[in-house]
């Protein structure tokens, strides 16, 4: 019960901070992630193909976040849900 409410209010946390790309987090870790999957050319320049794939890349993260928050919602109702039937 307490697992479910605390594990539904870190997906929510987790999910807004992705979503709201609070303080860069989704662009920190697009940019973390084509360093190790897709590392950039000898010269260190980026085109524009890259800049496109890293803008598409971000909104998805930010979907992914908005995904994590209804997660976190149904946890967390699932949780209080057994937390009160218990009572």
């Amino acid at each position: 019960m307490v697992l479910a409410v605390s594990f539904g209010l870190l997906l929510i946390v987790t999910g807004l901070a992705l979503a709201t790309d609070y303080r860069g987090v989704a662009a920190r870790h697009i940019a973390l992630a084509q360093r190790v999957v897709r590392p950039i050319g000898l010269s260190g320049r980026t085109s524009r193909a890259d800049e496109r794939l890293r803008s598409r890349l971000i909104l998805f993260v930010r979907a992914f976040g908005v995904l994590m928050v209804l997660l976190g919602v149904v946890a967390l109702t699932g949780g209080a849900y057994l937390f009160a039937s218990h009572a």
